[in-house]
């Protein structure tokens, strides 16, 4: 069992490492897992990784494991001592957002219960966001949009969901069960910014038979437009205020960037 994060780069630096090495240990807490590095130890670990690519932008994946064991059993080990994994990847050398759009559909299948694993944690266990995912594609879809046991909706299956309405820029609360997103959080920072009409709102799927425009936010993609939710075509993809998030989020990468 294991908690990770990901963070990307701009302009060869990481972006919000800080914000996802709190939820980092947010996560390991609700796994009753120490993570026994400080920040500075991976951020230094962060960097000496990323020093060795031979490519512009990079996926980082950070994955703190709860240890090896040396037999196989749910029972742990009381001296069993937690590994730190970093992966890099080479990614896209500059951020386009995608002209055409995903396809969303409601599967069959649920989000995860909050009592049973919730969503808030990002842990390594995501069977339930593959099987959505593998159902979505089945039936010809990008990606899932999962509601909860109580039919709301929540987030796709590694994505927060966004929709305007009207001009009001809505999303899910973190309360229907979903991960707080670390690209979420810094696009409520952006539209406080620019006082920009929003709402965390607890949507139903018919809520979504009246959006004019929306799009997922994720900490590599930053921000993925959506053409179609269902067999519902939306009227813009991508809408107007998407690209202005877009570019608003791009300038606060790059402000990030050069202080670096």
């Amino acid at each position: 069992d294991s908690v990770y994060e990901v963070v990307r780069t701009f302009e060869g630096r990481h972006f919000g490492l800080q914000e996802h090495l709190d939820r980092l240990r947010q996560s390991a807490a609700y796994f009753y897992m120490d993570v026994p590095w400080s920040d500075a130890e991976i951020r230094a670990e962060v960097e000496k990784t990323l020093a060795q690519a031979d490519w512009a932008e990079s996926y980082v994946r950070i994955v703190v494991s709860r240890g090896t064991e040396s037999v196989i059993s749910l029972h742990l080990s009381a001296d069993l001592k937690p590994n730190l994994l970093i992966v890099i990847s080479s990614i896209s050398p500059e951020p386009i957002l995608a002209e055409t759009g995903h396809h969303l559909v409601i599967p069959k299948r649920i989000r995860n219960n909050k009592l049973a694993l919730d969503p808030a944690a990002k842990t390594g266990n995501y069977l339930n966001n593959i099987l959505a995912l593998l159902e979505a594609k089945q039936l010809g879809a990008d990606d899932a949009l999962l509601l909860n046991d109580r039919g709301e909706v929540t987030e796709a299956t590694t994505s927060n969901l966004w929709i305007v309405r009207n001009g009001v820029v809505q999303t899910p609360p973190v309360e229907v069960g979903i991960l707080q997103g670390i690209t979420r959080t810094f696009l409520f920072q952006i539209l406080r910014q620019y006082q920009i009409p929003h709402e965390e709102l607890v949507l139903n799927p018919s809520d979504l038979d009246s959006v004019e425009e929306a799009f997922l936010s994720s900490s590599v993609r930053l921000i993925m437009p959506v053409r179609q939710i269902d067999e519902r075509i939306l009227p813009q993809c991508p809408g107007e205020m998407t690209r202005s998030l877009w570019k608003a989020l791009l300038n606060l990468m790059a402000q990030s960037a050069s202080k670096e």
